[in-house]
């Protein structure tokens, strides 16, 4: 029982996050504080039940290391502070399985699993979320074939440095262990994917430069949007008001609308598993 109270929180909270965060490009900030309110209540509830006061002490140290991290990222401006405090409540939900026992096991401490998988999944939801932007702007293709452009030659060079060393990684093993190349498989992944990600930075750079910077007049500034210059918090109103009496015009930004990533890695981690061991089942 215990451990279905604590999804219902997680999925109550988390689809309440992605639904307003979709919709309205924000969530109230009470969302997060609750999810973690009502995580440590439960927990707290069952560890006198029980008599078992690490449900309570791994709920409060999880959660506080995925808080620190996540306002070390709002801190460096990489994403919002509503964010942060999501992945907090993340780490105060669940900082074990909970009693759920996923088909994808891993020899990693669970803290570790969501944690991976929810960077995993971050990046797949990051580049679905770009192209989704970049097939509704013309420009943002026009942008990212200059920029590719002006980038092939660094393109080509990490590619064919990365497939000699790949080759040579290749060779050492053959010579040194008898490994053949088919037992060693991934290896020639790499100048791939190097290929992939610094191609798809690119297309990265589009999207922002074209979509989510832009410049307007302050009459049309409101409420939560977020000034280039500032960390990623949303403008209150008296600071729309301030803004709105000097005139003139502003730079704003607009992030990625993040918060389905939370309940996607809370449902895919309890109910499947690692996704590090799916992806790299050499090193999980």
């Amino acid at each position: 029982m215990f451990e279905f109270i604590l999804l219902a929180v997680g999925i109550a909270g988390f689809g309440l996050g992605a639904y307003w965060d979709l919709r309205y490009t924000e969530f109230p900030d009470w969302l997060p504080y609750s999810i973690i309110t009502l995580a440590l209540a439960t927990r707290g509830i069952f560890s006198f039940i029980l008599n078992d006061f690490s449900i309570l002490f791994n709920s409060v140290l999880v959660g506080l290391a995925f808080l620190g991290f996540g306002l070390l990222l709002y801190y460096f401006k990489q994403w919002g502070d509503g964010d942060a405090w999501l992945l907090g409540a993340l780490g105060f939900l669940f900082p074990d399985a909970g009693g759920f026992l996923p088909l994808g096991g891993s020899s990693m401490p669970f803290p570790m699993t969501i944690f991976f998988n929810f960077f995993i999944i971050s990046l797949f939801y990051l580049v679905g979320y770009a192209l989704m932007l970049g097939f509704r702007s013309p420009r943002v293709y026009s942008t990212f074939k200059t920029n590719l452009k002006g980038n092939v030659k660094t393109i080509g060079v990490v590619f064919f440095g990365l497939l000699v060393v790949s080759i040579s990684i290749t060779f050492y093993f053959w010579q040194s262990f008898s490994v053949l190349v088919y037992d060693l498989p991934g290896i020639f992944f790499m100048p791939l994917l190097s290929v992939f990600i610094l191609s798809f930075f690119q297309y990265a750079k589009a999207v922002e430069g074209d979509l989510f910077k832009k410049k307007i007049p302050v009459k049309k500034l409101r409420m939560g949007d977020v000034i280039i210059s500032d960390k990623w918090r949303g403008l209150t109103e008296n600071e729309v008001n301030e803004f709105k009496k000097k005139g003139g015009e502003v730079w704003i930004k607009e992030g990625v609308r993040f918060a389905p990533v939370f309940i996607i890695c809370l449902l895919i981690t309890l109910f499947y598993g690692s996704l590090w061991g799916t992806f790299f089942p050499l090193i999980s």
